[in-house]
């Protein structure tokens, strides 16, 4: 695609953005609903432990309760993702021209991330649970991935949080089960979001062009890398050891979960066949999504 056609995207993009946002400081949108405290934070089937002997052995409010926890992780990390997407692209792009229509777009991304974040925050409130710590893995490689990362490493993490977030989220959002708030915030995340993973596709696309073979094959081992550490995250024994379950236990049940591997090769499977088709998957990056569970 010529510069003159990407230019045209972004700037349709950014049409898009004026026509459909949302005010994620609405108190509306974090109001419960009739049922609410007995309603999941996501979609059950999403939870890692679905369908294990643990899962069997809780009761229905056990299980709603397990959920909510989950979910403050799951939404604890795409914070996470959110806020370094932000630093690393706006680091980046600081002495570019800002009438540029990539440029343009971004500062519109970037005041979406700020509201998602926010949105999920006061969505975790709504439904009582809280955030977690994250591992020390993934915060040293946010670290080097704020200061340190380059085009199309940056803008292939940050999509592959994108596309497996709005697989999980078109599920939650529809659920009847799940809690009004975080059915709302799935919603309104899907929705623009999907401006933003259009901007991330196209973006990578342009950096490939001309790229050497050398440089392609250590971007797509770093997007690998950046992607399982993510999809590793979303899983943290505080999580359970906070609801007074054993980890041990947990992590056994988890491990041999075919459902749970299942439920995140599908979360993954549009990002995986973009790799695919842009020539980001070699030997090396295969075999770490499989280690993810993502392939």
């Amino acid at each position: 695609m010529t510069a003159s056609r990407s230019d045209a995207l972004f700037e349709n993009l950014l049409e898009s953005a004026q026509r459909l946002s949302f005010d994620s400081r609405s108190p509306q949108l974090y109001e419960l609903e009739s049922g609410d405290d007995e309603r999941h934070g996501m979609t059950p089937e999403w939870s890692p432990l679905y369908g294990t002997p643990l899962w069997n052995s809780l009761t229905e409010q056990e299980r709603a309760r397990l959920t909510r926890n989950e979910v403050a992780q799951f939404l604890g990390v795409g914070i996470w993702l959110e806020v370094g997407l932000q630093v690393a692209l706006l680091r980046a792009g600081h002495s570019a021209d800002p009438s540029r229509p990539d440029i343009k777009f971004l500062f519109n991304e970037c005041a979406d991330e700020n509201m998602h974040s926010l949105m999920f925050v006061g969505a975790i409130e709504a439904i009582g649970a809280k955030f977690y710590q994250r591992d020390r893995a993934l915060d040293f490689f946010g670290w080097i991935f704020r200061h340190f990362v380059w085009d199309e490493v940056a803008y292939g993490v940050v999509l592959a949080g994108e596309e497996i977030f709005d697989v999980m989220q078109r599920d939650w959002m529809t659920d009847e089960d799940v809690a009004a708030p975080i059915r709302r915030a799935a919603y309104i995340h899907v929705v623009e979001e999907s401006r933003h993973m259009a901007f991330a596709r196209r973006k990578i696309r342009d950096r490939l062009v001309g790229l050497s073979r050398i440089r392609r094959a250590v971007s797509t081992l770093i997007i690998a890398i950046g992607t399982h550490l993510i999809a590793k995250g979303m899983i943290n024994r505080r999580v359970y050891e906070d609801l007074g379950l054993d980890w041990e236990v947990v992590r056994a049940n988890i491990d041999g979960n075919e459902h749970h591997r299942m439920m995140f090769r599908r979360a993954a499977e549009p990002f995986i066949e973009f790799l695919s088709k842009e020539g980001l998957l070699n030997f090396g990056a295969r075999w770490i999504y499989r280690k993810s569970n993502l392939l």
